[in-house]
């Protein structure tokens, strides 16, 4: 079982059994009277606040007792739970009970108890005793033996508010999601708490305008979470004004600011076109005090792809078209006036034969050098799940018109960052979907001989979000151990990497600058323009943890939020920026 980065549920990673399958839509199971029946028994009805979750579970036939797989549990709302070396924790309720699988005492908020089970091995892993379990921790639960049906009542526990902690005006400006709702922080003043801003279903911040005043974020029009149409919304630095750009559903989900002014480009879906390959580009502005925008590019004749890349000067656009059956991928430059002009066709040794049905689809997750010459992207299959495997890392050469081979790579662009001389690029290489192994830092080196790539990991490590010093003359970056032990039953709530730190590189020395406890993982997400400060979020568990400031210059570091959820990525060791920060002189 894996952690899937869109939804923030967990998928199966490999076939189980059919059992398997009926008992992972089970939440809950109560403690029946012993029955003259097999060692495990289905058949039950299981429902959880009134919803019908499945039918099937077991009972221990030598106690009676109803158990519960424990990876049903696992995503139990407001339950924190760890199991490890024949040890296991459950939290809820302000409550924590211990106890040891195939023992039947356990410590509830310090007090020595007995149950009739404790946890057990069953065939397909680790069971709890349900009613006993949830009981304890303050669960209702009713059993129905007319309907053989279990009825629990679990409310889910009021989201914990994130919290700002510091007490010293900070020279940023934060913004974040908690709950599918944007929250903004000014830091500067000081002891002030975060402001929420009017509107739910909040899926995705693409970041501050280049000023600070504004806001860009993916609103859901309905729907669940990660799916149904998004729309494109900003609102003020202070919280008080708030307009969607465009009625159209996002086509991309990648909208960009522009370097140089308050001009945003993103991609639509036309109305009443139900072919995805409809797809128009948009920039959105505001003017007279509104937000309004012009189209630059459609899809008329040919498909718009997903890359989309601001040039250094603000005044154009690189963005891609779709490989289909007359055209190979492409890369276009189009400015502000809509005129467009080519910048490299991708070959068709390259590209695959759209015929044969498997094919490089679009040149995406496009990232400029600073002086604009080189692009560096990833060639996307049309498989989803191929691509999720991994890309391949292309450094196209837009003055020569040529293309460099980097390597294998998760396709996520924020792991691709380019030196301010534009002569080195730091990214992570590895394939495989597991972010949390085979992943490391390398160098492309840009001399007069063309390009080289360096590698810098370390055998053992897994690297992460590098991020270049203003001046070039250091990058930081994470590395942990590797570790799959986050995919075991039990362990799922883990921080992926746990132990994973911050490290600095100058020249050819490197630097650990940042401590977490064992259970704990840090992760780098802004440096301050004058490479003084640097954000970090230091996670408790995959999905909740904290805000730090460390100042670069002393070495002190200040927590300064709390609270504050994360949002996993493919896997749970990438996080997509859920936080976005703002420097404020």
């Amino acid at each position: 079982m894996r952690f899937n980065r869109r939804a923030g549920d967990f998928v199966m990673k490999k076939s189980i059994p059919l059992v398997a399958l009926m008992a992972f839509a089970l939440i809950l199971f109560p403690a029946l009277p012993a029955l003259s029946s097999a060692q495990e028994d289905s058949g039950i009805k299981v429902y959880c606040n009134g919803d019908f979750r499945g039918s099937t579970a077991y009972i221990d036939s030598a106690s009676g007792v109803g158990m519960v797989p424990l990876a049903l549990i696992e995503s139990f709302p407001g339950l924190r739970l760890n199991v490890r070396d024949n040890q296991a924790w459950f939290a809820l309720n302000g409550r924590q009970l211990r106890t040891t699988i195939g023992s039947n005492d356990y410590t509830i908020d310090g007090q020595n108890k007995t149950w009739r089970c404790g946890l057990q091995s069953w065939r397909y892993g680790i069971a709890v005793p349900g009613r006993d379990l949830f009981e304890a921790l303050g669960a209702s639960v009713r059993w129905d033996g007319n309907e053989r049906a279990i009825y629990i009542d679990a409310l889910p526990p009021a989201s914990t508010a994130p919290e700002n902690l510091s007490e010293a005006s900070l020279p940023l400006r934060l913004a974040f999601i908690q709950d599918e709702q944007l929250w903004l922080l000014d830091a500067g003043d000081p002891g002030v708490q975060p402001l929420s801003v009017p509107g739910s279903n909040v899926e995705q911040i693409i970041g501050w305008s280049p000023d600070g005043k504004w806001l860009a974020y993916l609103q859901r029009v309905n729907g669940e979470p990660f799916s149904g149409e998004k729309n494109l919304w900003v609102v003020s630095s202070d919280g008080q004004r708030r307009q969607c750009l465009d009625n159209l559903p996002m086509a991309y989900h990648t909208p960009v600011w522009s370097p140089a002014e308050n001009i945003i480009a993103y991609q639509v879906q036309p109305e009443n076109q139900a072919d995805i390959q409809d797809i128009a580009l948009r920039i959105a502005y505001p003017e007279n005090g509104q937000w309004r925008y012009r189209e630059l590019a459609s899809s008329a004749e040919r498909s718009l792809g997903s890359g989309l890349a601001w040039f250094p000067d603000g005044q154009s656009l690189a963005v891609s078209w779709v490989h289909d059956k007359n055209n190979l991928p492409e890369l276009s430059r189009i400015d502000l006036q809509g005129r467009a002009g080519s910048l490299l066709v991708l070959p068709a040794a390259l590209a695959g034969n759209y015929q044969d049905g498997m094919y490089i689809r679009d040149i995406t997750g496009l990232k400029l050098s600073p002086d604009g010459r080189y692009l560096a992207c990833f060639l996307g299959m049309n498989s989803s799940s191929m691509n999720a495997d991994g890309m391949n890392l292309q450094i196209v050469d837009l003055q020569q018109r040529t293309l460099f081979p980097v390597g294998g790579a998760l396709g996520y662009p924020e792991w691709v960052a380019w030196s301010p001389n534009s002569r080195e690029a730091a990214v992570i290489l590895g394939g495989g979907r597991e972010a949390s192994i085979n992943k490391h830092l390398a160098l492309v080196q840009i001399g007069e001989d063309g390009f080289k790539v360096r590698d810098l990991g370390e055998t053992g490590r897994v690297d992460g979000r590098p991020v270049w010093a203003p001046d070039g003359s250091a990058l930081y970056f994470s590395r942990g151990s590797e570790s799959l032990a986050w995919e075991e039953e039990g362990r799922r709530q883990e921080a992926p990497v746990p132990g994973q730190q911050i490290f600095c590189r100058r020249t050819e020395q490197v630097q650990s600058l940042s401590n977490p406890g064992e259970t704990q993982a840090d992760y780098p997400l802004a440096l301050s323009p004058d490479g003084r400060y640097l954000v970090m979020q230091r996670l408790d568990y995959v999905d909740l943890g904290a805000l730090h400031l460390m100042d670069l210059k002393n070495g002190q570091t200040v927590k300064f939020m709390d609270n504050l959820q994360a949002q996993p990525g493919y896997y749970g060791n990438y996080y997509p920026d859920g936080v976005s920060v703002y420097w404020m002189e």
